[in-house]
């Protein structure tokens, strides 16, 4: 029987099945975006974009999608 495959939440990459639902890029993209958040709270995703060297579209992905990247903290991204 094969691996299962599905896409990941973020970039729509086909990804081996795992317990997260993005794949091993974006989870690392991601926590650079949640490291950068941490230390610079209220933060446009425009900065935060080119500060991670994470596009744009991906960042603002993340926020729509309810992405952690922030929350936990009472961190505000706008």
């Amino acid at each position: 029987m094969g691996a299962f495959v599905r896409n990941c939440r973020l970039c729509k990459q086909p990804m081996e099945s795992s317990p997260f639902m993005l794949c091993k890029t974006c989870l690392v993209e991601r926590d650079s975006v949640r490291s950068y958040i941490a230390k610079r709270p209220h933060v446009s995703l425009k900065e935060i974009a080119d500060s991670t060297n994470v596009p744009y579209e991906k960042v603002r992905n993340m926020v729509n999608l309810g992405v952690s990247i922030g929350k936990e903290n009472g961190t505000q991204v706008h």
